[in-house]
């Protein structure tokens, strides 16, 4: 009976330590930016419509999980024009969303390293994201970088004058979330 109560103190206290909770980020307070590089020009789009929930900690603050998704069709470069062609070439109509998925995460206190699987195009791809985590008055904020290659995501390069531009879409996102 002893034995009993010792294992079910321990795996109660196992659980009580080791809560998560789900926390979704401050939208308008949140981005997402590829820039396109050409011989001629670069190109930097934004969308204020990055949708990201986390799996976190509450313990330790630890990033456990994550996923993230945009809408494609919302990113903005300042020109309708440029937009409307790139929605053609990834296709906007048919691969509407833009999402990924963690599969390990490396939560160093405020450097992170995003392992996970990123679906473009139609096609998912494992990419590493690099980011910096800040923690202000309940606020986590997370910023951070990923490239790329249209190629592997079967994406036709733009062309400018039939140079088409290179091969990388670098993209940088910020984040914040209320954590109460």
């Amino acid at each position: 009976m002893f034995k009993i109560l010792l294992i079910l103190i321990f795996l109660t206290s196992n659980i009580l330590y080791s809560q998560t909770k789900i926390v979704s980020n401050i939208t308008n307070k949140s981005k997402i930016s590829y820039e396109l590089r050409h011989p001629a020009h670069d190109v930097i789009g934004t969308s204020n419509q990055l949708q990201v929930k986390i799996e976190l900690d509450v313990q330790t603050n630890k990033i456990v999980n994550a996923i993230a998704q945009v809408k494609v069709n919302t990113f903005n470069s300042g020109n309708s024009n440029r937009d409307s062609h790139a929605m053609e070439l990834i296709e906007a109509l048919k691969y509407p969303y833009t999402k990924f998925r963690s599969t390990k995460i490396v939560d160093n206190g405020d450097s992170l390293i995003i392992y996970g699987d990123l679906t473009f195009h139609g096609i998912t791809k494992n990419i590493t994201i690099y980011g910096k985590k800040y923690l202000l008055n309940n606020i986590m904020k997370i910023d951070g970088k990923f490239a790329i290659s249209l190629d592997a995501f079967n994406v036709e390069r733009p062309k400018l004058l039939f140079v088409p531009s290179e091969e990388y879409l670098r993209f940088e996102f910020y984040c914040e979330f209320q954590l109460n």
